[in-house]
């Protein structure tokens, strides 16, 4: 059995006004345990960051990173807010009920808002990769921001992604397959 050394990694609870969202956004930040290190490093956005702990994202990377498994990373976990189901989905296409109809907003607060305050803040001037990643609708929308904008983002994580998404209800019956 392997002894986990202690690890120096330094997670920032942050919030930030979004001007697009008309709200305050709440950010964890989890930085790489050598952040000072000049070593390059990818920047992954994951949607639903409060449910980081229950996913228990720190042992995760801890151990990761205690096995040498993965690159220096900075970790972005930006909090849903009350309209959830209004921001995440598809920036240009609401769905049958109207669910999604704030989502270009939310796009526009990742593209002009988050990662400008990211560089900022972290203080890291260039990444050497970008990923984008979310659950259930925070999937679908993480898909659909990497999607329209591939000269950011070169990975994207969909986990039980909403991909039923769509425009007409399936009792409808103008729904087909």
């Amino acid at each position: 059995m392997q002894e986990m050394k202690e690890s120096p990694m330094l997670i920032e609870n942050e919030s930030l006004f979004s001007i697009q969202l008309q709200r305050e956004v709440i950010v964890d930040l989890y930085y790489p345990p050598d952040r000072f290190d000049s070593s390059p490093v990818n920047l992954l956005l994951i949607n639903d960051g409060q449910d980081m702990q229950t996913l228990g994202l720190k042992k995760i990377l801890e151990t990761l990173y205690d096995k040498e498994m993965i690159r220096p990373l900075l970790i972005v976990a930006m909090h849903a807010g009350a309209e959830r189901k209004m921001e995440y989905g598809i920036a240009n296409m609401p769905d049958y009920k109207g669910r999604g109809a704030k989502a270009a907003k939310y796009s526009d607060f990742v593209m002009n808002e988050l990662l400008p305050y990211i560089i900022t803040k972290s203080g890291i001037k260039l990444f050497s990769g970008f990923g984008f990643a979310g659950f259930s609708l925070g999937g679908l929308s993480a898909l659909d921001i990497a999607w329209n904008h591939p000269e950011v983002f070169n990975r994207v994580g969909v986990f039980s992604g909403s991909l039923w998404w769509r425009s007409v209800d399936q009792l409808d019956e103008e729904y087909s397959d």
